[in-house]
């Protein structure tokens, strides 16, 4: 059995570890959280949850947030100073170990910025651990696959449950607690979704997905790019049909996370399928999508919590593909499970 697949069907009982872990020290987490503004900081998968956790601060955390690249501010770190001068900047990385983002954290301070420093980590005793002023560490949810599937669900499930508690918005906590809760149904249910899509005559995947879930999505067509190493993108829901639609056709496969199932949606859903495109849509609570391949959480979620079941959707859908490309899932040729300049 493939190490990836193990890792996604562990997704969520290392969700309950981390909810049970940021329960415990959420008295000194809270005390980072009143900063006048926010920057987070990643590389390829944790740069695409940089971009969901920024928007999460920026729409939840009642402070402004951005997202950068490590590698963009290696480059320009002088002209990033006074963006991350007075702010809190967060550092998501898997191994705590990725040089760009290391020597991202050491230029901006050579250049005199005043920074706090909070890092999100899947390993324990890193380099970029010891640097950070809090370190958050969930070795549990730690993937030794190259590709990152529980990992990355996990680092998006800490910034919403952060930021909910932050913001006492209780229906998202309760919403991710019963994700958690659910899961194993949920589970089955994509997965053999997955099981049926894979087989069918799509060579290229597009994620659509809206406000907290814009970088999910966009990890969700980096982890066809890699796991079965097909082309893939991502766009906003409505967005798509400012140019990128004139490339859908029966060789597309459009996953798209709906919002409240609007006319709007439904409409684009039409558009879509009217273009041959195999088109999944994923809602939380059931819905009436007649003619379409569709899924549901089963229970009504606000936006925030149905990130963490569409990227699973995701996740499986292109390990299932894996299998038909002959891509090996754990070891992509060509990619390192962390990148050293």
């Amino acid at each position: 059995m493939d190490i990836t697949y193990k890792e996604i069907q562990d997704t969520f009982n290392a969700l309950g570890k981390t909810e049970a872990y940021l329960s415990e020290r959420w008295s000194e987490i809270s005390g980072f959280l009143s900063g006048k503004r926010f920057l987070f900081v990643g590389c390829g998968s944790s740069f695409s949850l940089a971009k969901s956790l920024a928007a999460i601060c920026n729409m939840h955390g009642g402070a402004p947030a951005s997202a950068l690249a490590a590698g963009d501010i290696l480059l320009h770190a002088g002209r990033y100073k006074e963006m991350a001068s007075d702010a809190t900047v967060v550092f998501i990385s898997r191994s705590g170990r990725t040089s760009e983002l290391i020597k991202a954290l050491e230029a901006l301070r050579s250049f005199g910025a005043s920074l706090t420093v909070i890092s999100l980590l899947a390993a324990e005793d890193s380099p970029l651990g010891g640097m950070s002023d809090l370190a958050l560490c969930t070795p549990w949810a730690f993937d030794e696959s190259v590709c990152q599937t529980r990992t990355v669900t996990n680092f998006y499930f800490m910034g919403a449950y952060i930021w909910a508690r932050y913001s006492d918005d209780q229906d998202t906590l309760d919403g991710l607690s019963q994700v958690i809760q659910s899961g194993s149904d949920y589970m089955k249910r994509a997965e053999k979704l997955a099981k049926e899509l894979a087989p069918l005559q799509w060579s290229r995947a597009v994620v659509l997905a809206d406000a907290e879930l814009e970088g999910l999505a966009e990890e969700g067509a980096l982890v066809f790019k890699e796991v079965c190493q097909l082309p893939a993108n991502y766009y906003h829901c409505l967005d798509v049909r400012h140019g990128p639609i004139v490339l859908f056709g029966q060789q597309t496969l459009v996953l798209i996370a709906l919002g409240e199932s609007n006319e709007l949606e439904l409409n684009l859903l039409a558009d879509l399928k009217a273009k041959g495109s195999v088109v999944v849509a994923f809602s939380d609570a059931a819905a009436d999508i007649p003619d379409m391949n569709h899924i549901s959480y089963g229970h009504p979620l606000t936006h925030m919590a149905r990130g963490i079941p569409f990227i699973l959707l995701c996740q499986l859908t292109a390990y299932e593909k894996s299998k038909v490309t002959g891509a090996n899932p754990d070891q992509p040729t060509g990619l390192d499970s962390w990148i050293a300049l």
